[in-house]
């Protein structure tokens, strides 16, 4: 049975900033938000440069003991359409494989790593998650797009009329999905969001008595997973 609310916003955040968990969780856990964490932990040179800002698997697991949903955004984020069959089967399943030894439920969720569908890769994406996020900035309507290729509006900066243009297009069979990055993002701070205006983003979501939920929540809601 299909379920549609009227204004409904799911949150998402990528690349396992450690800013979610401290900046973020607590004002989605005020509110009584859901939200879906997507997580990637880049090349190992990278990491180890940047790890005091990026999530662990012990506080990735904290947000899912939170209650929020995991997803799967690859191992290394690299631009899929460049890979092989291969080479993709291995970014996901290396994900999958970290998420599963951190005692994290299996992800139901992906977002293709800088946003943009991959055609090449869909096929096998569908063999293991029922829904798969871009960034292709227009609502999703559940009840008629490819669940592999979801819409969803990135969110960044201090132009807050991103945000407003955004939700106000949320509505009847039209589902608005955020993307947010580090709140703040110190080492991507091209797609890093000030504290206090995503506070203020939550505040008029809560106040506005929008419905914010996780991917997961609508796919299945949809139909389109029993999980």
């Amino acid at each position: 049975m299909k379920i549609n609310h009227p204004v409904t916003v799911v949150l998402t955040f990528d690349d396992a900033c450690k800013s979610h968990l401290e900046n973020v969780a607590p004002l989605l856990k005020q509110y009584g938000f859901g939200a879906t964490f997507f997580i990637c932990r880049f090349k190992d040179e990278w990491r180890a440069k940047h790890e005091k800002h990026l999530l662990n698997a012990a506080e990735i697991r904290q947000l899912a003991d939170m209650g929020f949903e995991i997803g799967n955004h690859t191992w290394n984020h690299p631009g899929l359409q460049q890979l092989s069959a291969t080479e993709c089967e291995t970014e996901i399943a290396r994900l999958d494989q970290f998420l599963n030894d951190a005692e994290v439920p299996p992800p139901v969720s992906f977002a293709y790593p800088g946003g943009p569908y991959a055609e090449n890769a869909a096929p096998s994406l569908a063999t293991r998650f029922p829904g798969a996020r871009t960034t292709e900035q227009r609502p999703w309507r559940p009840d008629a797009d490819d669940p592999m290729r979801i819409p969803a509006i990135p969110i960044q900066g201090d132009d807050e009329q991103l945000f407003f243009r955004a939700v106000e297009q949320a509505g009847p069979g039209n589902v608005v999905v955020l993307v947010f990055h580090g709140v703040p993002d110190p080492v991507h701070e091209r797609v890093s969001t000030p504290p206090a205006l995503f506070a203020g983003y939550l505040q008029y979501l809560h106040r506005n008595h929008y419905r914010v939920a996780s991917m997961k929540e609508i796919l299945r809601e949809n139909g389109l997973t029993g999980k």
